[in-house]
């Protein structure tokens, strides 16, 4: 159902990342319901931005291109959106491939350890439990789980593979500034994700809009009523684009449906308007 004015999902993740389902279902299922766009932002690759914006010329719905991206900050860990570029970019295109690669050798490097420790995970296992999408510690995870090792997937994370836990490989990340520059040099628009709030975080606004970011995410299942409140007198007081999204993965374990958490159509405007604006202007 075409809804050219209705409201945007700009926060989905496929299978290519941690995600379910297929881009295509992704946008058939956003279209039927109303949606005027989706965005398909799959963590550090864009390798279902083909099959989304295939599927939304034949679904009748605006696909935007979109990817998140996860950075480092002083030992704080923050993720960026990138929405509106172009996705053959060949800059663009080198980054996430080499992300790609790094997200194979931490795999594989926790599976050792874990193997260290007497829990056999053999790395074909781990392979075929990510399939399209980018191996990470859910998949490590998952196979644990399967073997019997722990009693539950969240076990597998919280007893051995979770940030500071014994068979944890910290992940490595692109800084602020190249994660902007990427974005913006393939025509797109960064945008801070799923900040919270707090008077804090303002000074670190200051310095991500410093660094060329130009939007954040309001909308998002983790934002309260009063954060959504902060969070959009912080983006009007800097001329911020405001977006949001249902930050959908998986059924199982979701805090918001497709659809559930949206911007509004005047969001996704908002956002072309900066890409015009060109890759390198404010």
């Amino acid at each position: 159902m075409d809804a050219p004015n209705g409201p945007c999902d700009l926060h989905l993740h496929s299978h290519y990342s941690d995600g379910t389902l297929s881009p295509e279902e992704l946008v058939s299922f956003s279209a039927s319901i109303g949606l005027s766009a989706v965005s398909i932002t799959d963590h550090d690759t864009i390798n279902g931005q083909a099959e989304a914006l295939e599927a939304g010329a034949r679904f009748g719905i605006e696909v935007v291109p979109g990817i998140e991206f996860s950075i480092d900050d002083g030992g704080s860990s923050h993720h960026i959106l990138g929405y509106c570029f172009d996705h053959e970019d060949a800059a663009l295109s080198t980054a996430v491939a080499a992300l790609a690669a790094q997200r194979i050798e931490r795999a594989r490097e926790i599976a050792r350890l874990l193997s260290d420790r007497g829990m056999a995970v053999p790395f074909e296992d781990v392979l075929a439990e990510a399939g399209k999408g980018s191996v990470g510690r859910p998949h490590v995870a998952s196979v644990l789980y399967k073997r019997g090792y722990v009693s539950s997937v969240p076990e597998a994370f919280s007893r051995w593979i979770a940030d500071g836990a014994p068979c944890n490989v910290p992940k490595k990340t692109l800084p602020l500034d190249e994660v902007v520059g990427l974005v913006r040099g393939a025509g797109g628009v960064a945008v801070w994700a799923h900040p919270g709030w707090n008077v804090k975080k303002d000074d670190l606004l200051d310095r991500f809009v410093a660094a060329g970011v130009r939007g954040i995410e309001v909308w998002h299942p983790n934002h309260s009523e009063r954060i959504v409140e902060a969070l959009s007198a912080a983006a009007r007081d800097r001329g911020l684009v405001m977006t949001g999204g249902s930050d959908y993965h998986f059924a199982e374990i979701m805090q918001a449906d497709i659809g559930e958490i949206t911007a509004p159509r005047d969001s996704l405007v908002a956002l072309r308007r900066a890409a015009a604006r060109g890759p390198y202007l404010p």
